[in-house]
C-alpha cells in the first residue's frame, strides 16, 4: 500500500525535475554566453559539407574541385607520399569575453580541445543555433570579431546566412572592412540569388571597395554565372575603375567566352 501511495508523488518529482532540466536547457546559446560574465566560452558545432580540419588548420570544398585553406596545411592537394587525416568537424569556437562584450573570437576545425578548467564548456551546440548567434555578432558586435563570426559561420552546417550577409553589405554602420567581408563570404553559398545579391551590390552608389568585392565576389562564383555577369559588368557599370576590376576578373576566368569578349572589346578600342 505504501508503495502504491508513493507512486504518484515520485511521478511528481520526476515530472518536475524533467521539466528543470528541459527549462536550464532551452536557455539560448546567447544567454549563456552572457550569463558566463567574465570568461572564456567554447562550443562546438557540427561543420557543413566539405568542410574538415587537423585541430590547427581548415580546408572547405566549394564545389568539389576548389577551396579555400585556413593555416599552413599539409595535406593531399600538396602531399604526395603521405594522406593527411582532416577530420569532418566539428567546428570548435571559443568566445573570449570581458565586461560583458565578447572581445575576441577563435574558430577552429577538428583536433581535441586541450584541458584547461578556466574555460567554461557549453558542450555541443545546434549549428542553426550556432550560426544565429554567429551572425548576429557579426551584423551587430565589434567590428574586430566580426570578420572571425563570419569565418565561423560559413565553417557550420544548416543555416541561410544570406539574408544578413546582404543587410551587412549594405549596413552604413559597419566599416567598409566588415562589409566587404560579407560580400566575399556571399560568394561561397549555394543558390541563384546569392549572383544576383552580389550584382546588386556592384551597382549600388557608396563605398568603392564594397563594391570592388561584390565584382570579385562574383569571379569566384561557378564559370556558368560568374562570365555572364562580368561581362554585363564590364558593360554597363558607370564606373570606370571597377568596369576595369569586371574586365581583369573575365580574364582571369580563362573561359573562351570571357576571353572572346576581350578580344572584340580590345579590338574595338
Amino acid at each position: 500500500m505504501i508503495r502504491l501511495h508513493m507512486a504518484p508523488v515520485l511521478a511528481l518529482v520526476a515530472s518536475t525535475t524533467l521539466w528543470g532540466t528541459r527549462g536550464a536547457g532551452a536557455q539560448s546559446l546567447g544567454a549563456r554566453i552572457q550569463n558566463a560574465g567574465t570568461a572564456t566560452v567554447r562550443f562546438t558545432m557540427a561543420a557543413g559539407p566539405g568542410v574538415c580540419g587537423n585541430g590547427t588548420s581548415w580546408y572547405r570544398s566549394v564545389d568539389g574541385r576548389s577551396g579555400s585553406f585556413n593555416g599552413m596545411w599539409n595535406g593531399p592537394l600538396n602531399n604526395r607520399d603521405v594522406e593527411t587525416v582532416c577530420e569532418r568537424g566539428p567546428v570548435r569556437v571559443v568566445v573570449q569575453r570581458e565586461a560583458g562584450d565578447t572581445k575576441a573570437l577563435r574558430v577552429y576545425v577538428g583536433g581535441r580541445w586541450k584541458a584547461d578548467t578556466g574555460i567554461t564548456d557549453l558542450g555541443a551546440v545546434a549549428a542553426r543555433e550556432a550560426g544565429a548567434w554567429l551572425l548576429q555578432l557579426a551584423e551587430h558586435g565589434p567590428d574586430r570579431v566580426a570578420a572571425s563570426a563570419l569565418q565561423a559561420v560559413m565553417l557550420g552546417d544548416s543555416l541561410d546566412a544570406v539574408p544578413t550577409l546582404l543587410r551587412i553589405a549594405r549596413s552604413d554602420s559597419r566599416s567598409p572592412d566588415v562589409r566587404s567581408s560579407a560580400v566575399y563570404r556571399l560568394a561561397d553559398l549555394a543558390g541563384d540569388r546569392v549572383s544576383a545579391s552580389l550584382d546588386s551590390v556592384a551597382y549600388e552608389a557608396g563605398d568603392r571597395d564594397v563594391r570592388r568585392s561584390a565584382i570579385l565576389a562574383i569571379a569566384r562564383r561557378p564559370k556558368a554565372e560568374a562570365v555572364p555577369a562580368l561581362i554585363k559588368l564590364a558593360e554597363t557599370l558607370p564606373d570606370r575603375e571597377l568596369r576595369r576590376t569586371a574586365v581583369r576578373s573575365l580574364a582571369q576566368t580563362r573561359e573562351p567566352e570571357a576571353l572572346a569578349w576581350i578580344e572584340r572589346h580590345v579590338a574595338r578600342q
